[in-house]
């Protein structure tokens, strides 16, 4: 696309002055002043409705570097810009639905515009480009990673619907709910950040689409494994550290912070427990400390009164001792005394005897 437009210069507009004319040779052009040079616009333009072959579309538009064309049976169609309402609701529905795939790896998440293309009845085909789409371990048809496309069917389909403009609306809710019935895609999910337009669609044994109706407020799926999630959620966006202690998603999120949390727990009620085996030891020791002053008091009170006992005895004695030494003085005394008497009655009977003998 051209930069400048481009304006014709016609000739003899420039006014004269006296004398001017003198100095002009006649085979020089007069020229007229330029008019302001104008500014093309060169913003990208959308081709949407425009009608162009498949092989124009992988060519040209499925790689696009302004507009996120899909192909609708030959007619180009471009998908609606998000807001930053979207991308938060979407942010979180992308953290959950990897925890699960990570933890069970059972599917592949693909995002990043990778079309596929839906081989429609009455010939008809659509190249569609979902937000974000699944991909079971089981699905016959992989994707490599160098592939820019997915030649297979995806299992799940999942648009964010940001937009309210009635045709958009129409073409996630209506046209291609229709279209991934038709081909076979398993689920189909609508998130809609207002809340208007989210539903959930699930494939019936009869190939047709019915809706998931959640359960408690709870949406289960049937193709991701173990998959489930509260539609409320969706718009409380919860941090995924608030959810390993809820029943809807911790056999899923965070697993691995979930067995780190359960090790620190076990290790802290195992550091818990040894801290009450060692309270308690402390205590018993405590316990034991205390009935041994207890029975070494008594022991020195027992033998302080053992030893009242032996110095009371012994005191006993000496004064058993001390009476017995007097009563043998006292005895001696007597039988000095008695002693003295009968040396006396006998110097008595002995004057006695001899003045009878006169």
């Amino acid at each position: 696309m051209e930069a400048l437009q481009h304006v014709q210069i016609t000739e003899h507009s420039i006014p004269f002055f006296p004398g001017m004319n003198n100095n002009l040779k006649p085979d020089i052009p007069v020229f007229s002043a330029l008019p302001p040079l104008i500014l093309a616009d060169d913003t990208p333009q959308s081709e949407e409705g425009l009608r162009v072959s498949e092989e124009d579309y992988w060519k040209h538009y499925y790689e696009h570097p302004d507009f996120r064309y899909e192909w609708n049976d030959g007619v180009l169609e471009v998908k609606a810009m998000g807001d930053f309402a979207s991308y938060l609701l979407a942010d979180w529905f992308i953290e959950i639905i990897k925890e699960n795939i990570k933890t069970f790896k059972q599917a592949r998440l693909i995002g990043l515009d990778i079309g596929f293309k839906l081989n429609l009845p009455d010939k008809k085909a659509s190249i569609r480009k979902p937000d974000l789409a699944v991909i079971l371990a089981s699905n016959p048809v992989q994707i490599e990673p160098d592939d820019r496309t997915y030649k297979g069917c995806f299992d799940i389909c999942i648009e964010f619907l940001s937009d309210s403009d009635k045709k958009v609306v129409e073409k996630d809710t209506v046209i291609k709910r229709l279209e991934y019935c038709q081909v076979g895609v398993k689920e189909y999910f609508i998130l809609d950040r207002k809340n208007k337009e989210t539903a959930f669609y699930r494939l019936n044994s009869k190939g047709k689409y019915v809706k998931i109706v959640p359960r408690n407020g709870i949406i289960q799926s049937k193709v991701l494994p173990n998959f489930q999630f509260r539609v409320k959620d969706l718009y409380a966006q919860p941090l995924l550290e608030d959810l390993i202690k809820d029943d809807v998603y911790k056999s899923y999120v965070l697993t691995n912070y979930q067995e780190q949390c359960k090790r620190a727990d076990m290790a802290d009620h195992e550091y818990q427990k040894a801290e009450t085996e060692r309270q308690k030891a402390v205590a018993d020791r405590q316990k034991v400390e205390t009935e041994l002053q207890k029975a070494k008091n008594m022991l020195e009170m027992e033998h302080q009164r053992a030893e009242e006992e032996r110095q009371k005895a012994k005191n006993m004695l000496e004064m058993e001792h001390q009476r017995a030494e007097e009563e043998r003085q006292k005895a001696v005394k007597a039988e000095k005394k008695a002693k003295k008497l009968a040396e006396k009655l006998q110097a008595i009977l002995k004057e006695s005897g001899q003045a009878t003998a006169l």
